[in-house]
């Protein structure tokens, strides 16, 4: 994989991000809809991201990178997902009610009668015509 350089503005940037968003998942979010306790866990994780934010803002980047690769991996799943039900909500009715109304716009079938589809053109081209094909 290509390594990019990343600034220490967007590690800081991903640091105070994931500061707040963790607790408020994990705290607040998740034992609301699953009705548990909270969890304190996520006050610590916070601390050493925001630690990590003032003192050493480089020591961020293999959470960094970690969390890249699977924001990658979430992000190419959903791509797949979201064109599937683009495809199958959207496109698929579509073909079927033109084909069912017979407004394809297109042969779906072979015509064998004839013996063969080139078209032979009845004008003759000139040399003038091909300057200004338009």
């Amino acid at each position: 994989m290509k390594r990019v350089e990343i600034s220490t503005k967007e590690l800081k940037d991903f640091a105070i991000t994931m500061s707040w968003a963790i607790p408020c998942l994990f705290m607040l979010l998740l034992p609301w809809i699953f009705e548990r306790s909270i969890a304190y866990w996520p006050i610590i994780i916070s601390a050493v991201l925001l630690s990590f934010y003032f003192i050493y803002p480089k020591a961020i980047y293999p959470i960094y990178r970690v969390w890249m690769l699977i924001a990658g991996a979430i992000g190419w799943v959903n791509t797949r997902i979201i064109l599937a039900f683009i495809f199958y909500v959207v496109i698929f009715p579509i073909g079927i009610l033109l084909r069912i109304f017979g407004k394809l716009q297109y042969k779906t079938k072979e015509d064998q009668t004839t013996a063969s589809y080139w078209k032979t053109k009845e004008i003759e081209l000139k040399k003038e015509d091909l300057e200004r094909p338009f």
